[in-house]
């Protein structure tokens, strides 16, 4: 991590890391909290202010998460949107309206899990309950 956060902070302008730190406060990052996650993920820093909108934005519109849960888990502003973090909730939400499940699943679980994974799990032994998921995919 050391070396991540020195590759950030010397591939950054002054004025892009206080932009930065702007945009954190603004999203309710203490400094405490924007330390912290400097120095366990340096490389959301890197993430364009855009993304980390955007990002923010779908989680604590579409989810159950607070920012308390993007405070404690900054990696998950790395995650693609579209590609990874919107198909993966459709899925869950999908089999949790079917009751499908036999737990809730945690936003931590949707982020975090292998690709490989997640498909061997919440999606192969789904299959006939994802097909209008899979359409509406496939369809867009």
């Amino acid at each position: 991590m050391f070396l991540a956060a020195i590759r950030m902070l010397s591939s950054m302008s002054e004025e892009n890391w206080e932009l930065k730190l702007k945009l954190f406060r603004k999203l309710g990052f203490s400094e405490d909290d924007i330390m912290s996650t400097f120095r366990r993920t340096p490389q959301v820093f890197a993430v364009s202010e855009r993304k980390i909108k955007q990002v923010t934005d779908f989680l604590l519109n579409r989810t159950n998460v607070g920012i308390s849960f993007i405070i404690s888990h900054p990696m998950v502003l790395i995650c693609s949107l579209e590609r990874r973090l919107k198909p993966r909730l459709l899925v869950i939400e999908t089999l949790e309206s079917k009751n499908s499940l036999r737990r809730k699943v945690s936003m931590t679980t949707i982020y975090k899990m292998p690709d490989k994974k997640f498909r061997e799990k919440y999606v192969v032994p789904y299959l006939k309950e994802l097909e209008e998921v899979s359409m509406s995919i496939v369809g867009t």
